[in-house]
């Protein structure tokens, strides 16, 4: 079994992971629509296969696919990238800059005190 660390270095299983993802937004977007897989096709300018491939998760996109799909369904994709959680006894692969956003980022808890 794969730790959450090991999984996140995977770049196979961060494709399946941002293909779901796709999946999700483009099946709820046909049914919130009622529309068929042809008539998304349609609206994309491509065949009813590659549609059906984005469904069934065979599908690598490009980029520029990827914004005009966004844009088809209504959506635009959010992309950042994030520091590598580092799997142990693997040297760290952050930045001093990305170290140092990510600690401005993080802000202590308040303390509670009690009466």
């Amino acid at each position: 079994m794969f730790t959450q660390e090991e999984l996140l270095e995977s770049p196979a299983y961060l494709l399946t992971l941002y293909q779901n993802e796709i999946f999700r937004e483009v099946h709820g977007y046909m049914q919130e629509k009622g529309i068929t897989q042809k008539e998304l096709a349609k609206k994309l300018g491509v065949s009813d296969a590659y549609v059906s491939q984005i469904l069934n998760g065979k599908f690598n996109f490009t980029l520029k696919k990827l914004i005009e799909l966004g844009m088809a369904i209504g959506k635009i994709p959010k992309i950042k990238f994030v520091p590598q959680i580092p799997v142990s006894g693997k040297p760290k692969q952050i930045n001093k800059a990305a170290k140092k956003n990510n600690t401005e980022q993080k802000k202590p808890k308040p303390t509670r005190e009690t009466p």
